[in-house]
């Protein structure tokens, strides 16, 4: 009959075996998409088909154990690598301010660091650094170059004899001194030299007793030809030639009206024996003894003895 409704064929399967065809369908379209996967050209990577073994997909966001396995050890490598920069960088850095000289710290190994005058020295090796920031550094400080700034800049210093690390960013410079073996007083300055022979003006040591008296007569004024530094070191130079020969100086005099010849007073003799300027130290010297053993030898006393030229030796008596 025309108004009876024709059933549809979807309500000819029964409810409860729909449900199997809905799963069925499913899983063919899982199927065939799992298929589709494995077409020509096609990279396998990130699959969500329970069909497929995804045991090499290292940078799926779905991993195996495997890859899972590797991400993290490659995670452990890029970690250890970083940690290993961190470190060369810390123990860098550490190393530049051991080595670094911000501050400066003085010493002395000859004579007592309490007496010396330490904010001369430290400010004396600060203008050097100033001057030469890259020696602030110690593996590239020139010590030498620093020696010889010191001596024309505080010329009582003899040496800087080593470099150690203070405090915190701080080198420690141990300073040799002078020690004088004459001395002379220029007016109201009192005058030192060395067995070097090099003139300085402070003294950390026990006066000299090796005094030199001027009886030239000419105005004592430091920088004329009298009291030059020439003067001053041959008569540093005169007393240690002569101690090394086993003659012990006790005076130096400059005569009078005279400017390039000096006097030497000798212990165990009563004249004195005349030097010049202009001859070399130790020859004079080694005149002098010669002339000074014969005379003893022959029991004479002389009013002086004049080895000012070279080879001879003249006696007055």
């Amino acid at each position: 009959m025309g108004w009876v409704r024709k059933k549809r064929s979807d309500d000819a399967i029964p409810r409860r075996r729909q449900k199997d065809i809905d799963t069925t369908k499913e899983r063919s379209e899982q199927e065939r998409r799992g298929k589709k996967l494995f077409q020509r050209n096609r990279t396998l990577i990130g699959s969500v088909s329970p069909l497929i073994s995804s045991a090499n997909e290292f940078g799926a966001s779905l991993k195996s154990p495997r890859a899972h396995s590797h991400h993290l050890l490659a995670h452990r490598r890029r970690l250890g690598g970083l940690f290993v920069i961190f470190v060369l960088v810390a123990s860098l850095l550490t190393w530049f301010i051991y080595q670094f000289s911000a501050r400066v710290q003085v010493s002395s190994t000859n004579v007592d660091s309490s007496v010396i005058k330490v904010d001369r020295y430290t400010g004396a090796i600060s203008d050097y650094l100033a001057v030469r920031p890259h020696e602030r550094l110690r593996p590239f400080l020139d010590k030498d170059q620093l020696s010889a700034y010191m001596n024309q800049l505080v010329p009582e210093v003899a040496s800087v004899a080593s470099f150690g690390i203070g405090d915190f960013a701080s080198t420690k410079f141990d300073i040799v001194f002078r020690k004088p073996v004459a001395s002379w007083l220029i007016g109201s300055t009192r005058y030192y030299v060395d067995k070097n022979g090099i003139p300085f003006r402070v003294n950390y040591f026990d006066e000299p007793k090796v005094a030199i008296v001027d009886e030239s007569g000419v105005p004592q004024v430091a920088g004329t030809v009298v009291a030059s530094s020439k003067f001053l070191r041959f008569v540093g130079l005169a007393v240690d030639t002569a101690s090394s020969f086993g003659i012990t100086v006790k005076q130096a005099t400059i005569p009078p009206n005279m400017t390039r010849q000096i006097q030497l007073h000798i212990s165990k003799h009563p004249y004195p024996i005349k030097l010049s300027l202009d001859r070399p130290v130790g020859e004079q010297i080694e005149d002098m003894k010669k002339a000074v053993d014969y005379l003893h030898k022959k029991r004479v006393v002389p009013e002086y003895i004049d080895v000012r030229v070279s080879g001879r030796a003249y006696y007055k008596l």
